[in-house]
């Protein structure tokens, strides 16, 4: 498959990534993972999403070092706060937290979570610490993840046009509202998706109007 610009992070990627979701086997879940670990970094995958456990993808990153670019989904609950403050701190801390779990000095993806409702207040206290850490070069691309309610992810993203890429289920619903607006924005849309190989990915790439598709390790 051919690599893909993916949005204003004008970045060519290919278009498949990883999401670092286990299955359930008879193998422990270290196992399992180096297992499935060794197998990526044969693949022509780049992106590897560490969402669903930081620490033991962080542990492999750290132990086989390689080109594999990080993306992580910030926990809903972090910008449950009232004050800009509190989520300038919340957010650093998850990023100090990350960084620290997979050795690196940047993550390349780092999705703010959109998917509750969220303060005007937070939300513009955590643009702004992912800002400073962007300038410093703690954070590659800016997006966001939002699973629910697109109307209202639309609203705050009209006020706030600091991401560059959004990452989003494979719903019909949140696609016919965010995707044409990410497309008006230079913002690089990734689905998450079932596994599927190289000529189904193609086909879902051109009806979807996706530059990627996030699907879980197998």
């Amino acid at each position: 498959m051919k690599k893909r610009l993916l949005g204003r992070t004008n970045r060519y990627v290919y278009p498949l990534w990883a999401r670092g979701t286990l299955r359930h086997t008879e193998r422990s879940a270290q196992e399992e993972a180096e297992a499935v670990f060794a197998r990526l970094l044969e693949s022509p995958y780049e992106v590897l999403d560490i969402t669903p456990s930081p620490a033991l993808w962080g542990q492999l990153l750290r132990q086989h070092p390689s080109t594999l670019q990080v993306a992580i989904v910030a926990p809903p609950h972090l910008l449950r706060v009232a004050t800009y403050s509190l989520a300038g701190y919340s957010l650093q801390a998850h990023l100090i937290e990350t960084l620290c779990a997979i050795g690196r000095e940047r993550v390349d993806y780092y999705f703010l979570n959109l998917s509750e409702p969220i303060a005007e207040s937070a939300l513009s206290g955590a643009l702004e610490a992912l800002e400073l850490a962007r300038q410093e070069g703690q954070v590659g691309a800016l997006g966001f993840y939002a699973s629910v309610e697109p109307l209202r992810v639309l609203s705050l993203w009209r006020t706030h046009d600091a991401f560059e890429v959004m990452l989003a289920p494979n719903d019909s619903d949140l696609r016919a509202v965010l995707v044409p607006e990410a497309r008006a924005r230079r913002v690089g849309v990734v689905l998450e998706w079932e596994p599927v190989n190289e000529s189904e990915a193609e086909f879902a790439l051109s009806e979807t109007g996706a530059d990627a598709l996030l699907i879980p390790l197998r």
